[in-house]
């Protein structure tokens, strides 16, 4: 700043405008001050509607994040297809699953498995009888608990067939 400047600092909320200008224009200067804080006001009122809505935005995907994760304890030795397991016995296993929504639950645990690794697990949990799979519409697999993961289920259905005298 050279010796016949002056700068000017104008703090208007958590905004600050500085305005260098030579000495002998600085009335001309210190003129636009009040058209840079209304400037700043009409951005400061748009930023705070766009922070409060994006505010808006970030709480409904933490409230469906929390209703839409299962409940699970994870063991030191649990391996991935009883964490799997563990997930789909929950009250989140009881609807249709993708491989990207059991990937999303445990990376949410801290779990990052490949891709490839918790698909081939959920098709031997499949095999094995504890999961069953379907093709969904857009051709991508889904996956539901299979009713031996809910004993109660069972019950429920042999009390059926013995009511129906089957």
């Amino acid at each position: 700043m050279s010796s016949n400047n002056v700068k000017i600092k104008v703090k208007f909320g958590v905004n600050e405008v500085e305005i260098e200008s030579p000495l002998d224009s600085i009335h001309d200067a210190v003129d636009t001050i009040p058209s840079i804080i209304r400037n700043l006001g009409t951005s400061v009122k748009a930023s705070e509607s766009v922070t409060a809505e994006l505010n808006k935005q970030i709480n409904g995907i933490e409230t469906n994040l929390e209703i839409n994760m299962p409940e699970i304890k994870i063991e030191k030795g649990d391996s991935l297809s009883n964490m799997i397991v563990k997930m789909f016995k929950d009250s989140w296993g009881k609807q249709s699953r993708r491989l990207s929504d059991v990937r999303q639950v445990l990376d949410t645990y801290g779990l990052s498995y490949p891709k490839q690794s918790v698909a081939v697990t959920l098709m031997r949990l499949t095999q094995n009888g504890k999961l069953r799979r379907f093709k969904g519409n857009d051709g991508e697999f889904i996956y539901t608990a299979a009713s031996i993961l809910f004993p109660e289920r069972e019950q429920i259905a042999r009390d059926v067939q013995t009511n129906n005298g089957e």
